[in-house]
């Protein structure tokens, strides 16, 4: 039996897997402390797992885009700043005391951390006697590659080019600022400075286990050896699952079309949702269900072929979708691929563009480019999907790939490999990843 301490960013999209982790630890009788913001806590506590909460300061707060005059890159580029700085940088301090807290009062094999979990730098960076620390990779690879546009772009490669040049400018240039920022802060803890790019922090872990298959990463001939895929962890059921009162006509429906904005950043339903309503309201062989996340229902009137529920049980839903139109929340994405459903994506926040980009570049739907399509982009790319089998057909090759995966096992084996490593001689964790 092993103890290890699992901390998650206070996002649902992040705080699911991280949980779903937290929870196959426990059944395999291992012990279990997870560290999140208070409002997750319930979820954990309802699984038996000893749980501490994140002050206010660890927390991330959901960056703003910018209003007005901005456009295309200029407009991705200021708003990934922003999120960079808000669920990155800020949260450092705060998540680092959170850290240094619970090993203070019990003693841990591993720390396994999501990859926003940046209060896991200083823990790296001070403490030559620490626990092995996994990072956990809920977003897209993050890490600079140079056979990959910089993370954040939301671009697909392009076969045979070096982009190191492009790398080395946002670092260097565009985020100079940034790393100076980071630098202060580990300064102020007595750890600076950086080794390593923000992003690419988790190259400082012991291992970073990435939540989904090789088949939906972009190839990378400079891939570390210490990043492991898992595939995607099963989601946690709920014991109690209630379905909606209408749950008996997705088994009449020809055809049945998923839309959701996901759990962060979603209180605009005029961005996604709204659109795909109007889109297919006159698509009597169309069943739309359309998923809040907790949201507010749209405004307006529902269409006749639209049902409406603030949250579906995937395990139970995606089996009976044909398309999943979605704002590229990585976890959905991840259990529609799991069942072999084809998406349309349209996001533009935190990570959703890098989503889009790979549903795009591995042929399993269609990336519509922007947060706010308009209804006609929308049933446009619902026919094409449709009508397209090679679409679902890649979607296909996807769910089978991650049907040969066992994350849980490959998770176990990790933590393993990772604890018999940190019990031989310390080795300096400042070695090897310069800029």
């Amino acid at each position: 039996m092993a103890r290890y301490l699992v901390a998650a960013s206070p996002i649902p999209g992040h705080v699911a897997p991280m949980l779903a982790v937290a929870t196959e630890l426990v059944r395999r009788g291992h012990q279990v402390r997870f560290l999140t913001a208070s409002s997750f806590l319930d979820a954990a506590a309802a699984q038996g797992i000893s749980c501490a909460s994140l002050d206010a300061d660890a927390t991330v707060a959901a960056a703003r885009p910018p209003n007005g005059g901005f456009g295309g890159l200029a407009r991705r580029w200021r708003h990934g700043r922003a999120e960079l700085r808000s669920g990155f940088l800020d949260p450092i301090v705060g998540q680092f005391r959170a850290l240094t807290t619970e090993l203070a009062r019990a003693d841990f094999d591993a720390v396994l951390v999501d990859v926003m979990f940046t209060g896991a730098i200083p823990l790296l960076l001070a403490a030559r006697s620490r626990p092995a620390v996994v990072a956990c990779g809920v977003v897209p690879l993050m890490l600079s590659s140079a056979h990959t546009p910089p993370f954040g772009m939301g671009w697909q490669p392009q076969a045979g080019r070096d982009y190191t040049p492009m790398n080395r400018f946002v670092k260097k240039v565009l985020f100079r600022g940034d790393q100076r920022r980071l630098d202060a802060i580990l300064a102020e803890l007595g750890t600076g400075p950086a080794p390593s790019y923000l992003l690419d922090w988790p190259l400082l872990a012991d291992r970073l286990l990435q939540f989904t298959v090789p088949g939906f990463e972009y190839p990378r001939a400079d891939l570390p050896r210490s990043v492991i895929f898992t595939g995607p962890p099963a989601p946690t059921e709920s014991a109690d699952v209630r379905l909606p009162t209408w749950w008996s006509e997705l088994s009449t429906a020809k055809t049945v079309v998923h839309v959701t904005q996901g759990t962060w950043n979603n209180s605009d339903l005029d961005e996604l949702i709204r659109p795909t309503l109007t889109a297919l309201r006159d698509r009597a062989d169309i069943l739309v269900v359309a998923s809040t996340g907790g949201s507010r229902s749209p405004a307006g009137q529902i269409p006749a072929n639209a049902r409406i529920a603030d949250f579906v049980p995937y395990e139970h839903l995606l089996p009976r979708v044909d398309v999943m139109i979605t704002n590229g929340g990585y976890g959905g994405v991840q259990h529609a691929l799991r069942h072999g459903v084809p998406l349309i994506v349209a996001g533009e926040a935190a990570d959703k563009p890098e989503v889009a980009a790979r549903v795009a570049y591995t042929g399993a739907g269609i990336d519509l480019g922007t947060a706010r399509p308009s209804p006609a982009m929308i049933e446009t790319a619902v026919d094409r999907v449709l009508q397209g089998g090679e679409y679902r057909f890649a979607a296909a090759r996807l769910s089978r790939e991650i049907a040969k995966n066992s994350p849980y096992d490959t998770i176990s084996r990790a933590l393993g490999e990772v604890a018999a490593d940190r019990s031989g001689p310390t080795v300096s964790t400042r070695q090897g990843f310069g800029l």
